[in-house]
């Protein structure tokens, strides 16, 4: 559906608690979308959550968080060495692969391929053959799935038999267009100068990323959310999102805004509790006042979650 708005939560399902306070922004505001972590241990509680709000599976859009940051593989750490640490739990950061995928060359560059399609196809599993989801979209925490070597291992897992019958319909490019931004030089101002590194690295993948969806006929929709990463508060939507609502619709495209507003409330609830980063960034007061901007705009944003997907 051209002009479509998703209102997207990051990080759906690492506990039961977390997942009810991401479908408060559902029920009591505009969020439509949602990505599903699948190496959890509240998988099902909150599948099932998820169901009793949205039970015909039209107007939550699901999506498949693919994880690669914290927790355990859900391939076995004995099956994807490369990925893991001496504990078993996920330790590569998105440097580390993005230079590994100009580093690594022949045999070992398909080791590290043949690891990653393992993963993410039990990723896959776990919220489709094992929990349905009923997944139709993908992204990935920290957009790991941006880089080549991971982003072509998705590819080669959506084209297999066992998981050709998805149908895809969406795959994230989360670089916004600069644009709106430029036009509003106080909101410009305000962009964290790492969000700008980031978003330039992101950048560097989007066209060629973007070619191979096209080819493949999957969309991926005007993204809003990369330069003011976890910073989604009122203010900051109200003031940029008729810009990118314009530059969406003069494309025909859909538009995504990526919030995360479900936070964890202690430390023993984390994937990994031994990250600080982590901590901070689940216990962040900013995933309060993301959820908070979901439910205010239920009043003064056009678009409502009450739209059914197609």
């Amino acid at each position: 559906m051209n002009n479509k708005v998703w209102f997207h939560a990051d990080d759906f399902g690492v506990t039961k608690e977390q997942s009810a306070r991401i479908l408060e922004c559902y029920n009591n505001g505009v969020l439509n979308s949602i990505s599903v972590l699948p190496n959890t241990g509240a998988l099902k509680e909150s599948l099932r959550l998820l169901d009793h709000a949205d039970p015909d599976h039209t107007r939550i859009r699901r999506v498949l968080h693919i994880n690669f940051v914290e927790g355990k593989p859900l391939a076995g750490a004995r099956n994807v060495p490369a990925l893991v640490d001496s504990t078993g739990r996920f330790d590569k950061s998105f440097i580390r692969m993005f230079c590994w995928n100009y580093l690594k060359r022949g045999a070992a560059r398909q080791r590290l391929a043949a690891q990653i399609r393992q993963e993410i196809a039990a990723q896959l599993r776990a919220v489709t053959a094992e929990n349905d989801y009923h997944i139709t979209a993908v992204d990935s925490h920290q957009h790991y799935h941006m880089i080549p070597i991971v982003f072509d291992s998705l590819m080669a897992v959506l084209s297999s038999e066992e998981f050709g019958h998805l149908g895809i319909r969406h795959i994230r490019i989360p670089v916004d267009p600069a644009a709106p931004l430029v036009h509003n030089a106080r909101m410009r101002r305000g962009v964290p100068a790492v969000n700008w590194v980031k978003w330039g690295i992101l950048k560097l993948f989007q066209k060629r990323n973007q070619k191979v969806l096209k080819s493949r006929g999957i969309k991926a929709p005007v993204f809003f959310g990369m330069f003011y990463t976890c910073e989604m508060k009122r203010e900051v939507v109200e003031a940029l999102l008729p810009a990118y609502r314009r530059h969406a619709g003069k494309r025909g495209e859909e538009l995504e805004l990526m919030f995360h507003p479900g936070n964890l409330t202690a430390t023993y609830e984390l994937l990994d509790e031994r990250s600080k980063q982590l901590a901070d960034f689940y216990m962040s007061d900013n995933r309060y006042y993301e959820a908070e901007c979901l439910k205010a705009m239920k009043n003064s944003v056009s678009v409502r979650n009450a739209d059914r997907l197609e």
